[in-house]
């Protein structure tokens, strides 16, 4: 069956309803283009021997501005060849100087593996060191070559015979950087001396907590470069985002040009909007849609937006359609390194013809050709979306992308308005690289590699001399005469975390068989006693939560027929205005707050059709953390309307609070679950009725401060998803938010559309 066939059998079948929108992107011719000065003959000769005849337009455009010295990122879809961009001036250095040297940082250590390869497959057809490894069965020492891997896989004995003779090229990922290069410069010297250039790739990854702890690795590298007198070019690469340049100057501290505009061919792709009937899950319809993908001949990739979901949608699989189950497989975070490259090296070699994933398969980790793409849901952003989409399709190939939507808001919004999908701009990453607790773990790790001046050449001092200050105060760091401090600690390194989400907590089984891992952010929610926790199909059942030593103890439960989902309350307390706008009279506050979320209990949720079946108290303790975030007070005279309509005052409260976390995604590379919102009909600290909105995680990353900045649009979006809703009073299309705390109660978007419409004027 061809892909044509396939989507009219789609659109016949009455189990799907009816197809909402099918947009079609036609065919796009390659644009070739040459560099300004040629290739050198031998790089040009191994290119052509390795399938490569020509250059695209943006690859010439961007090898341009790299030999004229230029720090770039480059925005191109996925698979238009981005890493010929940065492997050619690479390669052509080596050539002309066999002592420069190049750091490669990847989000994954999957990338790293797939540009070994692609980087060796070049470097074998030139004149330069190539690596020596041992005869099979014989013993003989390892000796670098050109380029080589450095990450936490790398056995000591690689490690330190590739520092002591650096390869051309080291591919390592942020963590390494943090933990075993910047606080061992030492050992380093040599490559550093010679650090030509550094290339991130995927740094659409790096934002939130994680891009803000990568800024500040970043900054600590280059302070390492400079010490030993190198000052190299930054190369980086981008999924479509909003504001490519500006991250990559946030990431790095220096300034950027924009390479957009592929010149890559690709082939016809069609975009099917499927809204499942009113009473059948949207995870039945995405289930049966990606077993009909498979069975049609179909190389077939599912994304999901949760852990849970991915598990059940291969539970059913393997329950379903037993005649595919042996060439499926799930895919997410949590699973055990080993098994993630056995499942993506199926994939690769055609072994398996479809997988369920988590955003875990979103980057560009090579798994072969794809052909069709079922997003299981609104992936929550536009550019995630098409991140997605772009697992398809490669190698000029028909493609096919079925978005599934869920009764959430987004999704309706766009099933609603699907024009507006197509033409709208993918949103901001966004992060804070001066994030208080954030800046000072890393300041402090800065001192103890190379005592921080008061002209650091990195670090703005003047602007940091508070940070600076407290820490000296609280013992960290000495300062010396001359405003140089010092770092009392030995490799505090150790002790920061830059993926943000402190200590990671074991999942085990009873008797000690390794589940996988989860962070300390989401223990309380998802891993209580009680939790129903899913891993490759199967259901287990937490029966211990050992916080001392970090260890969630499950039991297997294949006879229950529910979830769980953990009720939760929030409360703030403001610290300071940093900044305030006034919206038809009502002020808009930007500042600090100090949050205190608990998980009080939890509620048990009956499969596919949501009902109650009751609720069980827990005790917990609270988790407390200072971040940023908006506020305004609710005027008692609209409260006085909402009333004699006969609306719910707290309803109106809880219902616009939702509605406006739930828009925010359409500005700032975010998703829901990392925002956190509480409405009081009466705040005893502003001793009126108000509206909190706030960045999850501690410090604040740039995320309510956003939707600060664009303030109106955010408070439009946020009344159009109401207003253009069907539903009377509140349903998960709107304003029901799918991990409320407090199961959605009370809400009403009729007063909550009228607080809005006061506000906008």
């Amino acid at each position: 069956m061809d892909i044509n066939a396939f989507i009219e059998e789609i659109k016949a079948r009455a189990d799907f309803r009816e197809v909402v929108h099918h947009e079609e992107f036609p065919p796009k011719e390659a644009v070739y283009a040459e560099t300004a000065e040629p290739l050198p003959a031998v790089l040009k000769d191994a290119l052509t021997a390795s399938g490569i005849k020509g250059l695209f337009s943006h690859q010439a455009l961007g090898i341009d501005l790299i030999r004229q010295g230029q720090n770039i990122v480059v925005m191109t879809p996925t698979a238009s060849g981005k890493s010929l961009i940065y492997n050619i001036p690479v390669l052509e250095s080596v050539l002309k100087d066999p002592e420069a040297r190049a750091l490669y940082i990847f989000p994954l250590k999957g990338l790293e593996q797939d540009q070994l390869g692609a980087f060796r497959e070049l470097a074998e057809r030139l004149p330069i060191d190539k690596t020596v490894e041992a005869p099979k069965g014989k013993r003989k020492a390892f000796t670098p070559g050109a380029c080589e891997i450095y990450d936490g896989d790398t056995s000591a004995y690689r490690r330190k015979k590739i520092r002591e003779a650096p390869p051309a090229v080291v591919l390592t990922n942020p963590d390494m950087i943090h933990m075993a290069i910047n606080p061992f410069h030492q050992k380093w010297e040599k490559f550093f001396k010679n650090l030509k250039f550094v290339i991130i790739d995927e740094i659409h990854t790096y934002r939130g907590v994680f891009g803000s702890h990568v800024a500040n690795v970043l900054r600590r590298l280059r302070r390492i470069a400079k010490l030993y007198g190198s000052d190299p070019i930054f190369i980086a690469c981008s999924a479509t985002i909003a504001n490519p340049g500006e991250l990559a100057e946030m990431l790095t501290g220096v300034p950027f040009e924009t390479v957009t505009g592929s010149g890559a061919p690709q082939g016809r792709r069609h975009f099917l909007m499927v809204n499942p009937t009113f009473g059948i899950s949207p995870y039945t319809v995405a289930t049966r849609l990606f077993a009909s993908s498979v069975r049609s001949g179909f190389k077939t990739i599912a994304f999901t937006k949760a852990r849970k979901i991915t598990e059940l949608i291969h539970s059913w699989i393997n329950d379903g359609f037993p005649d595919i189950s042996p060439v499926v497989s799930s895919y997410r975070a949590g699973f055990l390194p080993e098994e993630r490259r056995d499942i993506e090296k199926r994939l690769f070699s055609g072994e398996l013809s479809g997988v369920v994933s988590t955003s875990a398969l979103e980057l560009g980790v090579d798994i072969g050709g794809l052909d069709v793409c079922v997003l299981v849901g609104y992936p929550g952003t536009v550019s995630s979306t098409w991140q997605r989409s772009g697992r398809v399709g490669r190698s000029g190939r028909d493609s096919l992308i079925i978005m599934v939507a869920l009764a959430d808001a987004l999704d309706q919004y766009f099933m609603r308005n699907p024009l507006d999908f197509f033409r709208r701009s993918s949103e901001a990453a966004v992060l804070d690289p001066e994030n208080r607790p954030i800046v000072k773990s890393h300041l402090l790790c800065a001192a103890s590699e190379a005592y921080i001046k008061q002209n650091d050449p990195v670090f703005d001092t003047k602007r940091l001399y508070p940070a600076l200050n407290e820490l000296e105060q609280e013992g960290k760091l000495r300062r010396g005469k001359m405003d140089v401090w010092f770092s009392r600690r030995r490799l505090p390194q150790m002790e920061v975390s830059i993926r943000g989400t402190g200590e990671s907590y074991s999942i085990i089984v009873e008797g000690g068989k390794l589940l996988g891992e989860s962070s300390s952010a989401r223990v309380l929610y998802d891993l209580h006693p009680g939790a129903v926790y899913l891993h490759k199909g199967v259901q287990y059942r937490v029966v211990r939560l050992d916080m001392h030593d970090r260890v969630a103890v499950c039991r297997p439960a294949n006879d229950i027929d529910y979830f769980t989902r953990a009720i939760t309350n929030e409360e703030s307390e403001i610290l300071s205005v940093d900044d305030s706008i006034e919206l038809n009279g009502t002020v808009i506050n930007f500042g600090k707050l100090r949050i205190t979320e608990r998980v009080t209990g939890y509620r048990k949720k009956q499969l596919f059709t949501d009902k109650d079946l009751g609720e069980f108290p827990l005790d917990l303790p609270p988790s407390v953390f200072t971040t940023t975030g908006i506020w305004m007070k609710v005027a008692e005279r609209i409260l006085d309307e909402v009333r004699s309509k006969g609306f719910s005052i707290g309803g109106a409260l809880h219902a616009a609070e939702h509605a406006a976390i739930a828009a925010l995604p359409l500005y700032a590379l975010c998703d829901r679950m990392d925002l956190g919102g509480v409405s009081y009909p009466y705040n005893p600290e502003l001793e009126s009725a108000a509206i909190f909105i706030y960045d999850g995680h501690e410090g604040g990353v740039g995320l309510t401060k956003r939707g600060f900045e664009c303030i109106r649009d955010w408070f439009g979006s946020t009344m159009s998803l109401m207003e253009d809703c069907s539903c009377e009073v509140a349903c998960p299309s709107c304003t029901q938010d799918p991990k409320c705390g407090n199961n959605n109660e009370p809400l009403d978007k009729r007063g909550a559309i009228m607080i809005l419409e006061d506000w906008l004027g």
